[in-house]
């Protein structure tokens, strides 16, 4: 750095500057959030009439500044930061619109998923690269750059700004200088920062990010294109000692080179915003970074004017601007290839997108690239877009990479009661001709466990579909201990149920969040009870058995931002099923029978559900809800057996882990009403309440034999719960009260971490 500043200095020495024909480049360091404050340098600079013609950047430098060479003005680099759209870019989420519910397994309650991959005929844990999921990034430069690399033809000299941006060669140690080429993989790679975004490779180099090893790219912009003066905007990391317990200041300190951020006074000006108090992802904080580089630039204008008698006029400017967007071809794609996968896997990569059309706009690609990325086969696929002058089009280049093999969950809910679970699951991928999962896991816990395997095989064709063979045992133990809330007391219960199930279902995907699934299942359910409450140690329990077949078609349609107390999207869920099957109850000590009682029973039934969130404020969000059942199915021999037969309504996580016999019914609707109000980002106040109407009470007859009342809706029964929920990277926490109006005690404390999600087959 030192010999090319001195040569620097002698050209300057040499070669003085040339007056109204000064050529002025600008230096856009790294930093993070902090980089933000390049667009108020820009904007001041612009508002001053100061010419710029000719950027270098690193990191978040070279964002800025690829987007300014791109032709996009500081405005609308103001409206990109603060969009939802650039939120997700930088989160890695995907708008619930766009996930691809038709290619999504059952959500489980895992807190991690660990991959594993065979290396010398070993299974080896594969190490995370990245926290950040890149899919939402990946695309999005796609589409900012594109258009703009299309009017270049790949030569970052033609674009609106000349342009070069740092990355650097990971393995080598060494800068990378981006001269050509697509400008929005290069624009990624000198900004991957390390562990947070996944690292990608462009002729086979392995590239982070460009603050590695030149974080400020004066040299470049001297080497590349000898400006007259250079403009230096300085935001880099301030230097200090990071403690034990900080560790992003750690991994700051660990990966960018320290720099004194400083241009000599007879080369150019350096403008140093006050932003170190900023961390690395403050994005939220755009207005205050950008106002403090404005301001540290007004700060200067005298000087830079002083030492530029070169003026551009604003006007003028924007109108060459407008001339050079006018000449980007609109996004619409033709040709597809695909890179880093084989024969088999590119043919199914390649047919998930053009089953439809050949030609498609940028909408059409976003919502056929997510549905790839939600096949649980694919880890990552870099889009870039390359323009056919000859066609008028794009073609389009993934490169793929394949998700390991195998996938370990591990995960659960823990509470401050006896409603604890441990889970782990397996998912073995195989990408071949026909693309199979397969799956097992475990549930164990004292109040519910269960053991599945299964197996799911997607066909991709012009209707898609996937086959899927299960088998569940699930056990449910629904303790009276469980009103406490600490110490319980489990020697009593109020029933205990034991289901085995065999699932075979067809799956169709209708839209993008919807799916229709048709089927059948084999069910074997084994009732424990007792038919009074004061029964003792020595007395034995009712036993129901009811063996089943079901014929059942579904319509589902789900788009929410959490597995698990969500506050966005939507859920819509719609069946109609087929049940044939036979009871069998082996009277205990409690019954008022001795007689062993068989009886079929086949009837049909209706579920509807719907629940949809409605951001109405920044500080409110309201959802609704909306459950009915309607079924023909005949009354049970007892009166428990049949109101543990009976739908059971549980919208909170609290009231699944009940026996509540006032919430169960053969034919119902109920409804639901939620205020979310947000705490921080991560945070949020949770209030439900719910309204449960039964059309016909099931009342108790004489030696406990059920019989309907003879009146409609005799009954009705109320619940809500209220509290906080912070959700981690690891799951949910809160804290709520739940209320139940039919219940002694009314209330109950929940106290838990971690999501309680069941395998499916539960009843």
């Amino acid at each position: 750095m030192q010999k090319v500043l001195y040569l620097m200095l002698l050209s300057l020495y040499l070669f003085p500057m040339a007056g109204s024909g000064q050529k002025v480049g600008l230096v856009l360091s790294g930093g993070g959030a902090k980089g933000l404050a390049h667009i108020g340098v820009i904007k001041a600079l612009e508002e001053n009439n100061i010419p710029i013609d000719y950027i270098t950047g690193t990191s978040m430098g070279a964002i800025i500044g690829g987007l300014y060479a791109a032709g996009y003005s500081p405005e609308e680099m103001e409206i990109l930061f603060k969009s939802e759209e650039f939120k997700n870019w930088s989160t890695g989420k995907i708008p619930p619109k766009y996930v691809y519910f038709f290619k999504q397994l059952d959500e489980n309650p895992s807190f991690i998923d660990l991959d594993f991959a065979r290396k010398e005929d070993k299974m080896q844990l594969a190490l995370p690269t990245n926290l950040i999921p890149s899919g939402q990034m990946d695309f999005g430069f796609m589409e900012l750059f594109g258009p703009a690399n299309a009017v270049a033809e790949n030569d970052f000299n033609h674009l609106f700004i000349p342009f070069r941006c740092v990355a650097t060669d990971i393995y080598h140690g060494e800068p990378v200088i981006f001269r050509s080429g697509d400008l929005g993989s290069s624009i990624r790679a000198s900004m991957t920062f390390p562990f947070y975004f996944k690292p990608i490779e462009i002729d086979s180099v392995l590239l982070f990010d460009g603050g590695l090893v030149n974080n400020y790219p004066c040299d470049v912009m001297y080497e590349d294109f000898h400006p007259d003066i250079m403009i230096g905007s300085a935001v880099g990391f301030k230097d200090r000692k990071p403690k034990k317990d900080d560790i992003k200041l750690q991994i700051e300190n660990m990966m960018v080179r320290k720099n004194n951020y400083y241009i000599p006074d007879s080369l150019g000006i350096t403008i140093k915003s006050p932003v170190d108090h900023i961390s690395l992802f403050d994005f939220e904080r755009l207005s205050e970074i950008e106002k403090a580089g404005y301001e540290s630039t007004m700060a200067q204008i005298k000087t830079i004017k002083s030492r530029i008698s070169r003026r551009v006029n604003l006007e003028h400017l924007n109108k060459r601007r407008e001339e050079f967007r006018s000449k980007s071809p609109t996004m619409k794609f033709n040709n597809i290839q695909v890179s880093g996968v084989d024969g088999s896997q590119r043919h199914y990569i390649i047919q998930s997108i053009r089953h439809k059309s050949k030609v498609f706009d940028l909408e059409e690609l976003r919502q056929e690239y997510f549905k790839i990325l939600a096949d649980d086969k694919i880890q990552t696929l870099l889009p870039t877009a390359d323009y056919n002058k000859e066609s008028g089009l794009f073609d389009l280049q993934l490169k793929a990479e394949q998700k390991k093999p195998l996938a370990v969950g591990v995960g659960g809910y823990f509470s401050l009661s006896d409603v604890n679970q441990g889970y782990i699951g397996f998912d073995y991928r195989l990408f071949n001709n026909l693309p199979i999962t397969l799956q097992s896991n475990v549930h164990i816990g004292k109040f519910y466990s269960s053991f599945m395997a299964g197996s799911r095989f997607n066909i991709t064709s012009r209707q898609p579909f996937s086959v899927e063979f299960y088998f569940i045992k699930n056990r449910s133990d629904y303790f009276s201990g469980a009103t406490q809330l600490f110490f319980e007391n489990n020697l009593s219960h109020y029933f205990i149920r034991n289901d085995d199930n065999i699932q075979l279902n067809i799956c169709f995907p209708e839209k993008t969040t919807s799916k229709w699934e048709v089927g059948i299942d084999f069910l074997n359910q084994v009732d424990n009870y007792y038919q009074k409450s004061d029964f003792t140690k020595t007395d034995t329990p009712d036993e129901t058995t009811f063996t089943a077949g079901n014929l059942h078609a579904r319509l589902e349609s789900k788009a929410f931002n959490k597995k698990q107390y969500p506050t966005e999207g939507k859920l819509f869920k719609f069946e109609t099923s087929y049940i044939f099957g036979s009871e069998k109850e082996d009277p205990g000590s409690t019954s008022a029978t001795n007689i062993i009682y068989h009886k079929a029973n086949n009837y049909f039934q209706l579920k509807l559900s719907y629940e949809r969130y409605f951001k109405t404020t920044k500080w409110l969000t309201l959802g609704v809800s909306g459950d009915s059942y309607l079924s023909n199915k005949g009354l049970f021999h007892n009166y428990t057996s049949q109101i543990l037969s009976s739908e059971s309504f549980s919208p909170t996580v609290n009231s699944t882990i009940r026996y509540l016999p006032y919430l169960r019914s053969d034919n119902f609707v109920a409804g639901g009403l939620k205020a979310i109000i947000p705490v921080s980002a991560s945070a949020h106040l949770r209030f439900e309440g719910y309204y449960f109407q039964p059309f016909k009470e099931v009342m108790n007859g004489p030696d406990n034999i059920p019989y309907y009342n003879t009146s409609d809706f005799t009954t009705h029964a109320f619940l809500g719960t209220g509290g906080i929920v912070v959700h981690t990277r690891f799951g949910p926490a809160s804290i709520l009260l739940n209320y139940y109006s039919a219940s002694d005690p009314k209330f109950y404390l929940q106290i838990s971490f971690g999501y309680l999600l069941y395998n499916r087959g539960k009843h």
